[in-house]
């Protein structure tokens, strides 16, 4: 995948449905790791699914919150970091 136009980057920077591929590159994951996890992170991690409502594309708020709570971040702090229950 080659990179977008700076144009382009700005002009994606708000959207809040993503594409796999906008997602992939907002994360900055290799393309080729990313595509072949999310299947199981979907199946296994409850990672935020792609909504047919809006052209099967995912919610970014929505992952952003996952990727902050597999990574032990949390607004809560009565609740002690929760990283363990994502890994196996």
């Amino acid at each position: 995948m080659t990179a977008p136009a700076e144009q382009t980057l700005e002009r994606e920077k708000d959207k809040l449905y993503l594409s796999d591929a906008e997602l992939i590159r907002r994360i900055g994951v290799p393309e080729k790791v990313m595509r072949s996890m999310l299947p199981g992170l979907e199946k296994n991690y409850n990672f935020p699914k792609k909504s047919p409502l809006f052209g099967g594309r995912r919610y970014w708020p929505a992952v952003k919150t996952w990727l902050d709570r597999h990574n032990g971040l949390t607004m809560d702090p009565s609740k002690p970091n929760q990283r363990g229950s994502h890994d196996r």
